[in-house]
């Protein structure tokens, strides 16, 4: 029993060492090469590569190898040294890869081909060593029959990888770091090949019977085994797709998915033996039919928690998964054949299926996705399993032998086309119904599944939604735009003379509108990664599309890639960066990508950037907080909305605007309505959105670690929303956020001293503004009384009853084109603007006519009655007694 769990418990400790190498491997390379789809398809590509490449040379070196257990030792250990080198090296040539890539940068192709090679010249020692490993081992147990002896190796190999990223991103990787984990990888390395040292050596397998040999040619099965990989890999790709639209794109969303597909894959392999009785043409056919029942299982189930993702999951990939691992290890079987030594087809098998592969992700993700999308896809590869037996047949006779393919037919023919509505539904279900927006376009695209939704009112788009996957990535309503728009109106304001700006993630363009609108600005330079998002601008902003601004060069590259690749400066430096959970974006967070984002600001530059504490614990914001204060020491932090912030540092910046300089913004024509629109009605009111200086900010991260590329994992992100947010909500305080303002040592070295005490007065508005009220036409109402007899502002009363200067616009336009003239539901919006306008009794008019149709609108009503010394008229307005006693102007 010992000696027979043996080779086993190798095979279990490399698969675990090689998939912890592959998940530290692509976030090194990532870093080095760029995050882009095309950076990732490439390193993907290197890394079958160098497996096949292993395979093959297994397969050559046959009768050179005399001892495998040695050999196996030797491929292990190779693969723990060559990788710890990796992970411990590569973070320090990011600079240098960098610069060797900065005069390619307008080259795709030669950047391509560069990216390639250097992928090659990282991954080639270890994957080269991975892909002999499995042809060692099935010669180490050559005196098992081969079918059993495969699926056994296969399984444990496949079983300890299935468990290595959830090991990974779940434990290692927080407690030890990207170093430590590769230590740890490579102990299990070692352990893999200390055991396979003390194998004893096995007596050669007895001859199998001469018909198994002439069944079929070497050639076709190696193209089967090519096929059998291609549909794999690229139902792994079509699969992770389709479930990103019931969970986050998280690190470890993609864990929990890998092991399940590798789970499948370790049992199909340890069943191989079973299997082989049904056959090689049953068990591709069942392939087919389980790849269109999982399609037609998956869906909405409606079950909180994560548990919902196995759900769907474990019916979509699991059985397709479980016949997809016995595959190989059936054709390995077969392509041994009467030799006597296993190691060269074993080899042979791992170079085809793993070069097979290599070719079915890149053409799954970058061809079939975009030029077919997921449903149409998944199609092709169920009839790529159901036809994958016609590459074994040779003659006329073996064709009877194919009827197990009819089954698979007949399921193609049941497709259920149409399905993947229903999927794209439930992602936008829930700002269907809370926001009433409408799906007006998807796209499936290589990079992401985008739908984009338009919210309506009074017939024309007043906001829109961009949802990537699952998770709205960005939206044009008036919350987003007032802290999206922040990130540029902090710089553009207080720098002297802003002419370069760059922005990294174009989202829905909020910032880059808000940039533009500066005409000191002479370029703004935008860098994203994601075709889809950028190809929706049009639909977005219409003819104002920033994009067609001449001021604009787009850039198609990952952020982090560009600062390394470039070496021009800007003025100002901001973000719309994707939500820091996201699986890749923690590069965009750390003290390195912040230290090379002070690298490219010139001299008095400043750069902005979001923190969204709604998705970190506190220890994960402060450890954001604490990267970016070490790359800019004179770091301050801004409110834009409630749960979102803004981090703001200069490079030797020491400027401090006069008032006018200041509010020129306010007075251009083109920014002073949008500016308005945020609700910066008044220069001094940007300054309460103030939170704390460096000193005060400090305090609060305390000893807190910084969010390096070595521990990703204090970013401490999360989508789930299930913390208490008290931490946060004490730095939202009007009066404590006031007193660091009037105590801050950078206000006074900085803020326009016309402005500082100006400013002061609007901190109170300021829950208002940043969304901490939530809108209610009748609880708002002594809200809405003190700014109106204590302020001139319009924009808070106007989101107190639920409508902004988007609707009032509308409605001008609606009224000044006269064709339908007044309609009734216009009356409440139109009523709210005259409020705010302190226009009472035209506001009173209106109100009460949308208090006939809705008497909650009738509180509004009376107060404006009231407002307009018309008690009587107040107290018989329809709803009047839901107005506060206390702003009542009649007696009862």
């Amino acid at each position: 029993m010992r000696e027979s769990l043996r080779l086993p418990l190798a095979f279990f400790a490399s698969g675990v060492a090689a998939l912890l190498f592959e998940v530290l491997w692509f976030r090194a390379l990532g870093r080095v090469l760029g995050n882009t789809v095309w950076a990732g398809a490439l390193v993907l590509t290197a890394f079958m590569l160098g497996m096949a490449l292993g395979g093959l040379l297994a397969a050559r070196w046959a009768q050179k190898v005399r001892r495998p257990a040695r050999a196996f030792a030797v491929a292990e250990a190779t693969v723990a040294v060559a990788g710890t080198l990796l992970v411990w090296g590569l973070p320090e040539l990011e600079a240098l890869v960098g610069g060797w890539l900065a005069p390619l940068v307008e080259h795709s192709g030669l950047l391509a081909a560069m990216r390639l090679a250097l992928s090659l010249a990282a991954l080639l020692v270890p994957t080269t060593a991975m892909g002999m490993t499995l042809a060692f081992g099935v010669r180490m147990l050559a005196h098992r029959e081969t079918t059993r002896a495969l699926g056994i190796l296969y399984a444990a190999n496949t079983f300890g990888a299935c468990l290595a990223p959830l090991i990974a991103e779940y434990q290692l990787i927080g407690l030890l770091g990207l170093r430590g984990t590769a230590l740890v990888a490579a102990s299990l390395n070692a352990l893999a090949a200390l055991v396979a040292l003390r194998q004893p050596q096995s007596a050669v397998a007895p001859p199998l019977p001469a018909a198994a040999a002439e069944a079929d040619t070497t050639w076709r099965l190696l193209a089967a085994a090519a096929v059998a990989g291609a549909l794999a890999l690229g139902l792994e790709v079509i699969w992770f797709r389709l479930l990103l639209l019931y969970a986050p794109g998280s690190d470890t969303t993609f864990a929990l998915m890998l092991a399940i597909m590798l789970f499948g894959i370790a049992l199909g392999g340890a069943l191989a033996p079973l299997l082989a009785r049904a056959g090689f043409a049953w068990v591709a056919a069942g392939s087919s039919v389980a790849v269109v029942l999982g399609y037609l299982i998956a869906g909405p189930l409606h079950i909180p928690g994560p548990p919902e993702l196995l759900h769907y999951a474990l019916a979509l990939m699991l059985p397709a998964a479980i016949l997809s691992g016995a595959l190989f290890t059936l054709l390995g079987a077969r392509l041994r054949g009467l030799a006597e030594n296993p190691q060269p087809a074993i080899g042979r098998l791992t170079t085809a299926n793993t070069l097979g592969a290599a070719i079915g992700a890149a053409g799954a993700g970058l061809v079939l996705l975009p030029a077919l999308g997921m449903e149409r896809s998944l199609f092709l590869f169920a009839a790529g399993y159901a036809l994958l037996p016609l590459v074994l047949v040779e003659s006329r006779a073996a064709w009877k032998g194919l009827w197990p393919v009819l089954p698979a037919l007949v399921a193609l023919a049941l497709f259920p086309f149409g399905r993947m509505q229903t999927h794209l539904a439930e992602a936008a279900f829930q700002y269907q119904v809370t926001e009433n927006s409408k799906v007006v376009r998807v796209t499936e695209g290589p990079t992401t599944t985008l739908q984009v939704l338009r919210r309506e009112r009074f017939g024309e788009a007043v906001s829109w939604r961009l949802l990537t996957d699952s998770f709205s990535m960005t939206a044009t309503d008036r919350y987003a735009q007032r802290y999206m728009q922040l990130f540029a109106w902090l710089p553009l304001s207080l720098h002297p003379e802003p002419r370069r700006a760059l922005l990294i993630s174009y989202g829905a363009g909020n910032t880059a509108e808000a940039l533009l609108s500066d005409p000191q600005l002479a370029r703004l330079t935008v860098v994203d990664l994601s075709p889809e998002i950028l190809a929706a601008s049009p639909l977005v902003h219409g003819d104002r599309d920033p994009l067609r601004d001449p001021r604009v060069r787009l850039v198609r590259e990952d952020g982090r890639h560009f600062l390394r690749t470039r070496r021009e400066q800007f003025d100002i430096i901001t973000a719309e960066p994707p939500p820091p959970a996201i699986a890749g974006v923690v590069n965009l967070y750390t003290r390195e990508y912040f230290a090379a984002l002070a690298q490219r600001l010139a001299p008095g530059g400043l750069a902005t950037y979001w923190l969204p504490v709604l998705q970190f614990d506190p220890a994960g914001a402060k450890a954001v907080t604490a990267a970016f204060c070490e790359a800019f020491p004179d770091c301050s932090l801004w409110v834009g909305g409630r749960w979102d912030w803004i981090l703001m540092g200069g490079r030797d910046f020491k400027h401090r605007p006069g008032a006018r300089h200041f509010g020129r913004l306010w007075r251009d024509p083109l920014a002073g309505p949008r500016l308005v629109a945020n609700g910066f009605e008044q220069p001094a009111q940007l300054g309460a959105a103030f939170l704390g200086d460096a000193a005060q900010v400090r305090s609060w991260v305390g000893s807190t670690p910084a969010v390096s590329d070595d521990h990703p994992k204090r970013l401490k992100a999360d989508l789930v929303i299930d913390r208490s947010f008290d931490e946060y909500a004490r730095w939202l305080q009007p009066d404590d956020a006031r007193r660091r303002f009037e105590a801050s040592s950078w206000i006074v070295a900085h803020w326009p001293k016309e402005l500082l005490s100006w400013t002061l007065q609007y901190f109170a508005v300021q829950p208002v503004l940043n969304g901490q009220v939530v809108a209610d036409s009748v609880k708002s109402l002594p809200d809405i009384d003190f700014l109106l007899r204590h302020t001139d502002l319009r924009i808070p009363v106007l989101w107190l009853l639920d409508t902004d200067m988007a609707e009032q616009r509308i409605l001008e336009r609606r009224l000044a084109e006269g064709a339908k003239g007044m309609r009734p539901e216009y009356a409440f919006a139109l009523g709210a603007g005259a409020l705010a306008e302190r226009d009472y009794p035209r506001a009173a008019v209106l109100l009460t006519q949308a208090a006939e149709r809705n008497p909650r609108a009738g509180a509004a009503a009376a107060y404006a009655l009231c407002r307009s010394n018309a008690p009587r008229r107040a107290a018989a307005v329809k709803g009047a007694q839901q107005l506060m006693p206390a702003l009542r102007c009649w007696k009862e």
